[in-house]
């Protein structure tokens, strides 16, 4: 057994919550989106979860030194207060180790319920096998949610597999009898991509009407843009060649 704790930093009685869940992973999309919400809204830190499953950015075990702090790899719980429904904010700089995440998971919904969560919405990536495919697909265990983002312009994920903690915290939530989904923006994944987490916040922005700025985040999206076209350029004019799949089902997250 692991070490695993969850800190809790403020007591807090949010109303009609929601968990948003924005980790590392495919063009750091759902990362991007988490830390914006989080820095718009001058969100306050709830809760830590510290754990020996939590390695550093490069897989390793240690601490991170920022001047006189020194910090272990953490999950961090902010809290985003809404019009009507309050939003728990899910992030870290890492994803847990693959044989941790059922346990940092759990721990996750065990204190998203205890303040009233009914819905769990995970952010990440999506690879798409052609570059003409753009926009934010979802998966969920609800129709009826389902039809609400496809309102919205959300497109269904007909198969493949949501990989990390992208997909499996929507899974363990899916037992608990918990709404959940998951927003995948199109992107490359070869870069971080906030233009991918622009696509993601707009659904959320949509949602639970937070009317959110995404000035700045479009501005990060023509600048990362801009970082790719050099890279193209001094790969000697490469056109975009998504990795080959393997036969089978693709993989998001």
């Amino acid at each position: 057994m692991g070490y695993v704790e969850l800190v809790r930093l403020e007591e807090v009685a949010p109303r009609n919550p929601i968990l948003i869940q924005g980790v590392p992973g495919l063009g750091l999309v759902g990362k991007i989106a988490a830390s914006y919400l989080i820095r718009k809204f001058e969100a306050k830190k709830i809760a830590v979860i510290y754990s020996d499953y939590l390695p550093l950015p490069d897989g390793s075990s240690g601490v991170r030194v920022e001047g006189d702090d020194i910090q272990p790899p953490t999950y961090e719980i902010y809290l985003v207060e809404g019009s009507e429904n309050d939003i728990l904010v899910l992030t870290s700089e890492v994803q847990p180790i693959a044989f941790g995440q059922y346990k940092i998971g759990e721990l996750v919904l065990d204190f998203a319920q205890e303040l009233g969560v009914t819905r769990i919405i995970t952010m990440g990536g999506y690879v798409p096998g052609s570059p003409d495919v753009t926009g934010v697909f979802a998966c969920t265990n609800d129709d009826d949610f389902m039809k609400v983002l496809e309102s919205i312009g959300v497109k269904p994920l007909t198969g493949g597999y949501v990989t990390g903690a992208a997909g499996l915290l929507v899974g363990l939530a899916d037992l608990r009898g918990l709404t959940s989904a998951c927003l995948l923006g199109t992107t490359s994944g070869a870069f971080p991509d906030p233009k991918a987490s622009k696509m993601v916040l707009e659904v959320i922005d949509a949602l639970y009407g937070l009317n959110m700025d995404l000035e700045e985040l479009e501005r990060e999206a023509e600048m990362a843009e801009e970082v790719i076209k050099e890279e193209i350029k001094l790969s000697e004019g490469a056109e975009y060649k998504p990795e080959e799949e393997e036969k089978g089902l693709p993989y998001h997250g």
